[in-house]
């Protein structure tokens, strides 16, 4: 009868003691939870690492792996887990081998490589357990890329004129790819294909209207060589710039302006400044009256004639990229010019008909 007692007495606690949880803390609990990957949810709905490490996943976007399966990234190294200041897991590979495990290489390795991806950092753009924007970024765009591109982030910050494209929808992402390209620079497309994306309509740009540019470039029977040859950035910032239409260097915006190197410092990357620079020439130019320079004639009066005035600087329908209309004060008046053999014959509106022959 006494055993029978003691065996009444004694056996709740050995039963919890085979069967139940454990509720003591202490440096047993280490080695269980070293172990405890692969992870199974508990009653809670939460694996045993998010029990001290949930805070990883509060953000709005998670990366998928988290969600119970962390042996897919992380393995034990042996040592004691968890304890304070002891890392008791590894990557199983190193990274960018790591995310290739899930994510497709081919799709996402081109020619070009960004340098964050092609030294193996991707974590310096994401946050691999949960974000607060898409594609689980540090930053938005474009703070993620002014992490590393700080020049560029003063050179946008302080320009008086901003290209849109940095400052709406997807900023950066909108023309440049943040892994690789077949293209320079990462971009999207090549130039002016990338440009076009959003440059296939009119865009109204504070007091002015910037026109159709993939109509203009791609209907048209003479396109400027540089575009042709460089594409648009070789005048413009695609940033932002502090002349005005986002160009690279000075250009005369107006109509008028003094035959100065300085101001059409923009053009002479390209064309030679003899081009307005000598009243008389036989080679500097074949806009000319016999050895007389008719591009000196027109830019080097008081109120000096600009490109603009006669030609499209993009594309014409024209040779020598003529302009259909020229601009006399607040009026538009149409260019007649016509090719001939050795010269050509010039109706602008401004002035009579007036032929030329070199």
């Amino acid at each position: 009868m006494k055993n029978f007692l003691i065996f009444i007495i004694t056996a709740p606690l050995f039963i919890n003691l085979c069967f139940g949880e454990l509720n003591y803390t202490g440096r047993g609990t280490d080695f269980l939870f070293a172990d405890s990957i692969p992870l199974k949810k508990d009653s809670a709905g939460s694996s045993s690492c998010l029990k001290c490490h949930g805070k990883f996943l509060e953000k709005k976007f998670v990366h998928k792996p988290t969600n119970n399966e962390c042996d897919k990234c992380h393995k034990s190294n042996g040592k004691e887990h968890p304890k304070e200041d002891v890392d008791g897991f590894e990557l199983i590979k190193k990274v960018p081998d790591l995310c290739f495990s899930c994510h497709d290489q081919k799709s996402i390795l081109k020619e070009q490589i960004h340098t964050p991806l092609k030294d193996g950092d991707c974590f310096s753009c994401h946050d691999v357990h949960s974000s607060k924007g898409e594609h689980l970024l540090s930053a938005p765009v474009p703070g993620v890329c002014f992490s590393c591109h700080t020049d560029l982030q003063k050179n946008v910050e302080s320009a008086t004129v901003k290209h849109g494209a940095i400052t709406e929808k997807k900023a950066c992402i909108n023309c440049h790819s943040p892994h690789s390209s077949t293209e320079k620079k990462n971009l999207l497309k090549p130039q002016p294909d990338v440009c076009f994306d959003c440059h296939d309509k009119a865009i109204k740009a504070g007091d002015r209207v910037i026109p159709n540019m993939k109509e203009l470039i791609t209907k048209s029977k003479f396109v400027h060589g540089a575009i042709e040859n460089n594409g648009c950035s070789v005048c413009h910032n695609p940033h932002g710039s502090s002349a005005k239409f986002m160009l690279n260097n000075k250009f005369p915006s107006d109509n008028y302006s003094t035959a100065d190197k300085q101001n059409y410092a923009l053009c002479l990357k390209c064309h030679e400044s003899a081009l307005f620079e000598e009243a008389t020439t036989t080679e500097a130019t074949g806009f000319r009256n016999g050895d007389k320079n008719l591009h000196y004639l027109h830019v080097n009066k008081e109120k000096g004639r600009t490109c603009i005035n006669c030609h499209n600087v993009h594309a014409s329908n024209s040779l020598f990229l003529i302009a259909s209309k020229v601009k006399f004060g607040q009026w538009e008046m149409p260019i007649k010019y016509t090719k001939l053999p050795k010269g050509g014959t010039c109706a602008p509106g401004c002035h009579g008909e007036k032929t030329y022959t070199r």
